[in-house]
């Protein structure tokens, strides 16, 4: 992965909260997964990130001088040798057009602008927005172009998302702190040092849990020595740092330095900030030689994911002793006999989840294609009894019990007195009362209270709480319309 990338993966999630639209104070708090356009292979990622590290570099050489269009082709053309103009001509605009970001900053209130000065303003939160977005300035005339401020910042940031490997320069800028004055840079050099070796420390303790990943653990192998030299000069240069926090001249000038700042300081913070970089670097280098001892014993591999599946199989071909399968027995069956134990494989595909696989047949619906035996049921249905149930609706409302004792959920098919069928639609004609307008948009439902209890000849019984009817709703009068 490269600095980029680890930059991108820092900051997409940022970039989420600042496009959600979700409204503040909504009680859905639950999050789904973004859905991103774009080819989805990262190819216009990497033109773009292999631009800016061009001009970059052309930055420095040229001090910030306006470069071709050509060159910065030719030379992204070492990395694609058939690249189209255009395609570098899209990036360049895409980054140099300016996208608006809005943030809130802290101002304080215009009404305690009066206040006394022991007395601290709350202040407020106000949203602010900025369009110095773009990274790329590009001459309107000759098409030209160059970093601009955030441009640079963003490569120079980007650089900085190293590793430990890269750490001992900025170890050495604690000295250079030290001997300009600059006291209060000191914590947050140390505190960019302690973060690269936490990373580090992490990235040890992922491998030996899970030593499937057999390219991070070739890549710890083959920087061991970088990552050992590196520790050895972070250590003696932090050392040498804090030995000079005793001598008196330093001293000296810190105490003339603190009294001059608003904050309180102490020359004790600042032995304390290296004094916890340096106990980081012995646990790092403890843990480092802990793995590189347990990958020669061959002990690493012990310490992987646990195959619970491979491990029930391998029980059920050779079981354990008597003396463990009574101690797994006594502290996982029930403590009551009368407690009834599911089997496991009911319960396989409720828990099981799996991809569906993708399929390339076009789901499509043909009217004119379909034969009228494959449509629905209730289609089919009403399409027998919709005309008559509506002539019928239309003389008097028709409740459930008369609709069965009618004989409404019946109707036949087939055009001769040979393939005639009766068919049972109950299900069909219960719909009806449910969604009126499988009808007509005019019925309505209306509801009595009265039970009811039905026998149908089959042995079926239908029971109900209340009657309901259907009923044609009445005009509206010209009164009402008005």
């Amino acid at each position: 992965m490269t600095a980029w990338n680890k930059l991108l993966v820092a900051t997409t999630r940022l970039l989420d909260l600042h496009d959600s639209a979700h409204e503040p104070g909504s009680p859905f708090v639950q999050v789904s997964q973004e859905q991103r356009r774009g080819l989805r292979d990262g190819y216009w990622l990497d033109l773009g990130c292999l631009l800016l590290d061009y001009l970059l570099e052309v930055d420095f050489a040229t001090n910030s001088a306006f470069v071709t269009q050509r060159r910065c082709l030719a030379h992204l053309r070492g990395d694609y040798p058939e690249l189209p103009a255009d395609d570098l001509s899209f990036v360049i605009n895409l980054l140099a057009t300016p996208s608006e970001i809005h943030y809130r900053e802290w101002q304080p209130d215009a009404a305690d602008s009066g206040a006394d000065e022991g007395e601290t303003s709350p202040g407020t939160r106000s949203g602010r927005s900025t369009k110095r977005t773009a990274l790329i300035e590009k001459q309107g005339q000759t098409g030209q172009v160059r970093l601009t401020p955030s441009g640079r910042q963003a490569v120079t940031l980007a650089s900085q998302v190293e590793d430990l490997l890269y750490s001992e320069y900025d170890a050495a800028k604690v000295i250079a702190a030290l001997s300009r004055g600059d006291y209060a840079r000191v914590p947050d050099i140390t505190q960019q040092i302690l973060m690269a070796i936490r990373a580090l420390t992490q990235e040890l303790r992922r491998v030996r849990e899970n030593p499937t990943h057999e390219g991070k653990l070739a890549a710890l192998l083959d920087n061991e020595r970088h990552y050992h030299n590196a520790l050895s000069t972070i250590q003696s240069t932090l050392l040498s740092a804090r030995s000079q926090l005793s001598a008196p001249t330093l001293i000296g000038h810190f105490e003339a330095w603190a009294e001059r700042q608003e904050e309180e300081w102490d020359l004790r913070m600042l032995s304390a900030t290296i004094g916890r970089v340096l106990n980081a670097i012995e646990n790092l280098s403890r843990r480092l030689s802990e793995l590189l001892s347990d990958i020669a014993e061959g002990r690493i591999q012990s310490m992987g994911v646990i195959d619970f599946a491979g491990l029930a199989h391998q029980l059920l071909l050779s079981p354990p002793p008597e003396r463990l399968q009574d101690a797994v027995v006594a502290r996982m069956m029930p403590l009551g006999t009368q407690v009834a134990m599911p089997r496991v494989e009911t319960l396989l595909p409720l828990v099981e989840t799996r991809r569906a696989e993708r399929s390339g047949a076009a789901l499509v619906f043909d009217e004119a294609s379909d034969r009228p035996s494959a449509d629905p049921l209730l289609a089919r249905y009403l399409k027998a009894r919709g005309p008559a149930l509506r002539r019928r609706l239309r003389q008097s409302p028709l409740s459930l019990p008369d609709a069965l004792s009618e004989g409404w959920h019946h109707f036949e098919t087939g055009s001769d007195s040979v393939h005639t069928e009766t068919l049972d639609c109950l299900p069909q004609l219960l719909n009806t009362f449910v969604d009126t307008q499988l009808l007509d948009d005019h019925l309505s439902v209306g509801i009595d209270d009265t039970p009811f209890a039905i026998a149908l000849p089959d042995g079926r019984r239908i029971e109900g709480a209340v009657t309901p009817s259907l009923r044609l709703r009445p005009a509206p009068t010209k009164e009402q319309e008005v």
